[in-house]
């Protein structure tokens, strides 16, 4: 491919300015160093800076091309003909190796230890997912129009509530993955309404999605492309943890609960409300789950009994003031008792 990064990254790039200082989740960003980095969340506690992750470095060597130019993803490799996830902890690690100017001794944010800060004057722009939608479906009407188009019907929400993220986000179709990586942006009622009818659907054989070794109950096929779903709150009331007070309790500890609440399941951060709660032994009050590993999104769901090890904080936010178990990797989640898992 001949190189059209700067032409494309012209035409998609938002000024960093234009947010505002409100930075939602799911969201690419690309540093002045080539870097894409991938925003988590709505708490970004520190003026000029945003919580997230590398998700693509320019190598050399790298095993992947963003309009022409090689790039190595930090989240997935190919390794003998495979393609596999790498785990978060091991992608810290090399963020650390790919930029050595970040400080592996600084505390990283209490609510994700996998996650680091960026400062905001580090990046040429952000990639706005209604925007680049638009400019997709301009670059590819016969691809992306039907795509948008299919998904807006068969989960009857509103397309103009939809953006993309992923490699979609900078303009580029994925062809051996036929992913699209949509965005849905509705209030709490319209997305659950999606999640709900996502989670019907996933239930036909046909439609089942298994991928790095797993199935994942978000995701379907439909008419030959992989849809794959995000969501982000469109009301700022509704935002977990935006600008929150955050403290540390205890650095580890491990409870068990029961889900009953799972209405902010499929989000970055999955935020659960558990009932039923045993800490050290004793029984206590009902507790919030928040884990920002995004592949767990769709998991876990009322009725279902879990062990947790994380972090007790003390959250003061717009959903009031109340206790947490911060989780940073799915594997310190353990269920004692599957509830409505679809296989």
């Amino acid at each position: 491919m001949e190189d059209r990064f700067d032409e494309v990254m012209e035409k998609f790039l938002c000024p960093i300015s234009r947010l505002e200082g409100r930075i939602k989740d799911s969201i690419y960003f690309l540093r002045r160093d080539g870097c894409f980095v991938f925003s988590h969340g709505y708490y970004h506690p520190t003026p000029g800076y945003l919580i997230g992750k590398i998700i693509h470095y320019p190598l050399a060597a790298g095993d992947s091309e963003i309009w022409g130019r090689p790039y190595q993803a930090m989240h997935k490799a190919w390794v003998n003909g495979k393609r596999v996830a790498i785990r978060n902890d091991a992608q810290l690690v090399k963020q650390y190796e790919v930029d050595p100017s970040l400080d592996p001794n600084k505390r990283r944010p209490s609510v994700a230890d996998y996650l680091l800060e960026f400062p905001l004057s580090d990046f040429r722009g952000y990639f706005d997912p209604i925007r680049s939608l638009r400019l997709c479906e301009e670059m590819y009407p016969d691809l992306i129009v039907t795509w948008a188009e299919q998904s807006a019907e068969l989960l009857e929400f509103p397309i103009e509530k939809m953006g993309v993220t992923g490699s979609l986000a900078y303009g580029m179709v994925e062809k051996e993955d036929m992913d699209f990586d949509v965005i849905f942006m509705g209030n709490r009622e319209e997305n659950l309404w999606v999640r709900d009818k996502l989670i019907r659907l996933s239930r036909e054989p046909e439609r089942r999605v298994f991928e790095f070794g797993r199935y994942w109950p978000l995701r379907i096929y439909h008419r030959g492309f992989l849809l794959c779903p995000f969501f982000v709150y469109q009301n700022r009331d509704d935002l977990p943890l935006a600008e929150a007070e955050v403290d540390v309790v205890r650095e580890k500890i491990e409870i068990a609960g029961t889900i009953i609440d799972d209405s902010n399941n499929s989000y970055v951060p999955i935020v659960l409300e558990l009932g039923d709660v045993i800490l050290d032994g004793k029984d206590r009050d009902n507790i919030r789950l928040i884990c920002y590993d995004g592949s767990v999104r769709g998991e876990y769901w009322e009725g279902e009994r879990i062990r947790v090890m994380g972090r007790l904080l003390r959250i003061k936010d717009r959903w009031g003031e109340y206790d947490a178990v911060a989780v940073d990797i799915s594997s310190n989640i353990i269920k004692e008792k599957p509830g409505q898992y679809p296989i």
